[in-house]
């Protein structure tokens, strides 16, 4: 009898812990939205990347100051860190708990979106029932990222050293530890050109971030040489290739369309008129690929310690003709016999996948600054 009292107590805590929500209702034919909220210490926090989601709120976090400006409906409001304190147009209010930093994110209370946020918009946020009924924001926010996992189907990829491991795969498990983590973390809306092993395109994957207005898109890939010693970890963005070595990569990664896509003609088609304008379309956006292929290649060798082959210039057929920032990443190379083993591992895997993630963050932290 005691212990069934005991398994009864432990399923109530279990079902007590459990991810609760807030739900918001525009003010017009958009789709509701939910708001993820989790039991600390018997108080319901959200993550305040929600509100990105959500509000299409622009996130500032200055912890020089200790502050977090949140940036919704033209107006900012400041929470002051580890504290249950924010000013809003000059004004102090209190919503009772204090924000707590939980590995790295930042999480509310659930006390501000129901005491607080009707307060001050009162025009625009009410407070009915069980749920907010909001304006409808607007959005100049990166909401939408697009990921593409290189190769799959027909097409493996970079055949390891061993022969039994195919890039095709490595990098589709990699892009969905990517996607798990910014659509937890970030809010956002994460596109897969690819969900299984599955042959796509060249041309399709551009056109499909193109037609759901992607704000960025990754490629991402391993490498592979002739000369099993070469290793390390290298990111490039559209131009014309500038060195031997990257004129190769570029060529293995073009190989595809050639081999897969219908041969000479094929790749005729990616080289007429239509894709040269693409690229004329696409040179407005290489300065900012240019900064993002640099981050990722600086957090790539901090975090695994890889060799470090640069950030390179190449034409990638894959980068052409997506029309916002673009990069291919070349994550190691798997005809490498010590590289190959690493790549697939889960814990290395999950440090290429947090660098992704880690950078992708920090753009949309900056872009959205300047909106």
């Amino acid at each position: 009898m005691r212990k069934l009292g005991v398994i009864l107590i432990l399923i109530l805590i279990f079902f007590f812990n459990l991810q609760a929500s807030v739900k918001i209702e525009y003010k017009s034919k958009l789709d509701p939205e939910i708001i993820k909220t989790e039991k600390i210490s018997g108080n319901e926090y959200f993550n305040v990347f929600e509100l990105n989601k959500v509000f299409k709120a622009k996130i500032i976090e200055d912890l020089l100051d200790q502050r977090l400006k949140v940036n919704m409906y033209d107006e900012q409001i400041i929470f002051l860190l580890e504290s249950s304190y924010l000013t809003f147009q000059g004004k102090i209010y209190n919503f009772e708990f204090p924000i707590i930093n939980k590995d790295g994110k930042f999480l509310i209370p659930a006390n501000f979106l129901w005491k607080i946020l009707p307060i001050i918009f009162e025009d625009k946020i009410t407070k009915k029932s069980n749920k907010l009924i909001a304006q409808p924001p607007i959005n100049n926010t990166i909401q939408t990222i697009v990921l593409d996992p290189g190769h799959g189907g027909k097409d493996p990829g970079a055949i390891g050293f061993s022969k039994k491991v195919f890039e095709k795969d490595l990098v589709l498990t990699i892009t969905k530890k990517v996607k798990k983590l910014l659509e937890k973390n970030l809010g956002v809306e994460v596109l897969l050109t690819r969900k299984k092993d599955k042959f796509v395109s060249l041309q399709e994957r551009t056109k499909f971030a193109n037609e759901h207005n992607a704000d960025i898109f990754i490629s991402i890939h391993c490498n592979a040489h002739r000369k099993k010693k070469v290793n390390g970890i290298e990111v490039f963005y559209l131009s014309t290739a500038k060195t031997d070595e990257a004129r190769a990569v570029e060529q293995l990664e073009n190989q595809v369309v050639f081999d897969y896509e219908g041969g000479i003609e094929a790749v005729k088609k990616y080289d007429d008129l239509a894709f040269i304008l693409a690229d004329m379309a696409q040179a407005e956006h290489l300065e900012e690929s240019y900064k993002i292929a640099t981050k990722f290649q600086a957090d790539f060798i901090n975090a695994t310690g890889a060799v470090d082959r640069g950030v390179k210039q190449a034409n990638f057929y894959v980068l052409r003709g997506a029309f916002m920032p673009s990069v291919l990443l070349e994550l190691g190379f798997v005809t490498n016999k010590a590289e190959e083993k690493k790549l697939t591992t889960s814990s290395y895997q999950n440090k290429l996948a947090n660098s992704i993630y880690e950078v992708i963050k920090n753009f949309k932290l900056r872009y959205d600054q300047m909106q």
